[in-house]
């Protein structure tokens, strides 16, 4: 890892060191790195720390050697505009995103590029307490004996930090007792942080079938979204070719090989780039 490399990684603990309260909790929040490693890095002596070492506190603070840089896509636009929006003026949204748009990957790199923005991706698994569980350690606090004590103690961590967002991704993977704890939590939160509220195209018609067949607790959801689910279905014609310049790619030739190969998704944009540039390499 070059010192330019390290000099971002520190710069993405201090980032991530600001969630926290202190610096001894942000250590304590990272596996395999003591306080003192932590010391280091922001004192600048580097030369005690391996190798390893980096790389295992690069990836937990999330700075990644070589990484995707990020293109102004429409929806990667639109996607930023909505959870500045949410943070500045504490409104809830819900976010139905296509596949291949880039939702995951707008929302972690804004995650890290923007203080107290606390982000939590669902997944099939979570039951509600272990759902509170991993919000909290994300916020960087302990679980407590009960779910109201737990969400007590989330909304007045939120309350004290300023131009707050809470950030749940991949939310129509959640079951319906979760993503119902989301509403009591986002009501709780009302006032003092933004609230957005995330997943796949499959979000908007689970939510508004949901709404029709008058199902317990979706007409409270649909709601607190404001009765209206955002949607964003389609890549712009020049999405792909943002993504590609941005990444070093400026032959319009390939560009067009790999719009057209990839098909209306950015997912296979990456491979398909290093594909094409080493065959012009080796050409």
């Amino acid at each position: 890892m070059t010192n330019e490399q390290k000099q971002q990684v520190k710069e993405a603990l201090s980032r991530y060191a600001a969630r926290y309260n202190t610096q001894a909790e942000a250590a304590a929040s990272l596996q395999g790195i003591s306080r003192n490693m932590v010391s280091q890095v922001k004192n600048g002596a580097w030369e005690l720390l391996s190798e390893r070492t980096w790389h295992q506190l690069a990836r937990q603070v999330g700075f990644y050697c070589g990484e995707w840089i990020p293109a102004d896509t429409s929806a990667s636009l639109l996607l930023r505009i909505l959870f500045a929006d949410a943070m500045q003026y504490n409104m809830c949204y819900g976010i139905a995103v296509s596949a291949g748009l880039g939702k995951t990957f707008t929302a972690s790199h804004y995650t890290r590029e923007n203080n107290n923005v606390l982000y939590l991706a669902g997944h099939e698994d979570y039951n509600r307490r272990f759902f509170l569980i991993d919000l909290l350690a994300a916020a960087g606090l302990q679980p407590a004996r009960t779910m109201p004590l737990m969400m007590e103690s989330l909304a007045a961590d939120l309350a004290a930090r300023p131009d707050t967002l809470l950030l749940i991704d991949d939310a129509d993977k959640l079951k319906d007792r979760v993503l119902h704890l989301i509403v009591l939590l986002a009501n709780r939160l009302t006032g003092i942080c933004g609230v957005i509220v995330m997943g796949g195209a499959g979000l908007y018609r689970r939510i508004t079938e949901g709404v029709r067949l008058k199902k317990a607790g979706y007409d409270e959801v649909y709601r607190n979204f404001g009765k209206r689910i955002i949607t964003l279905t389609n890549l712009a014609a020049g999405d792909t070719g943002l993504v590609c310049r941005a990444n070093g790619l400026h032959d319009e030739e390939l560009i067009t090989l790999i719009t057209e190969e990839c098909n209306g998704s950015l997912h296979p944009v990456a491979g398909l780039l290093q594909q094409y540039s080493s065959m012009r390499i080796a050409a």
